[in-house]
């Protein structure tokens, strides 16, 4: 959960943004950059792919910025621009998949225990296992600290599912790190 220090620092640094202190714009990139470019590699599992997607966030971010509602949701609001595009980038892909498979098929041929910090980097490795809902939700949650109502306007979902998301990931995740050798958390 994000901290009323955190929050006012969004809030300070969103208002920098709509009145168009491009230093303002400068620290909101260097303070969510990585967390952002973390969320968008995990969510594509490509680094290539998550830069180009980061920079179109960071575009349509400077766009609109002075349309955000709510200066104090402004972190909330990278997240959902973010997972609009990442899931703009992966309906693409699979279109273009799907064409480039047509094309060259031939013409007849139709619970609830927290994880130690040591394991952070079995953690890492078996969150790319999983599949791309379970991943986002844990990553927003307990990597961004988001509520889950926040983690709800981010992915579009009722509150309801995002909880059952939750627990359903973090059951996976531990089976993950249980059975696959990544750890024992």
């Amino acid at each position: 959960m994000q901290s009323a220090a955190s929050l006012a620092r969004d809030e300070w640094l969103a208002l920098g943004c709509m009145r168009g202190r491009p230093e303002a714009f400068e620290e909101l990139v260097r303070e969510l950059e990585r967390p952002l470019l973390y969320y968008v590699t995990k969510l594509l599992r490509d680094d290539e792919r998550a830069l180009d997607v980061l920079q179109e966030v960071w575009i349509r971010a400077v766009r609109s910025i002075r349309r955000l509602e709510d200066p104090r949701r402004l972190r909330p609001w990278l997240y959902r621009i973010a997972h609009g595009l990442v899931v703009d980038r992966i309906r693409s892909d699979a279109s273009q998949a799907r064409a480039e498979t047509a094309r060259a098929v031939a013409p007849d041929a139709a619970a609830d225990e927290p994880f130690a910090a040591e394991d952070a980097a079995a953690i890492h490795h078996a969150l790319d296992a999983l599949d791309a809902l379970h991943r986002e939700v844990l990553l927003l949650h307990f990597l961004e600290g988001l509520p889950l109502a926040d983690i709800a306007a981010v992915t579009g979902c009722p509150v309801g599912t995002i909880k059952s998301r939750v627990f359903y990931a973090k059951h996976a995740l531990r089976e993950l790190l249980h059975r696959g050798g990544y750890g024992t958390p």
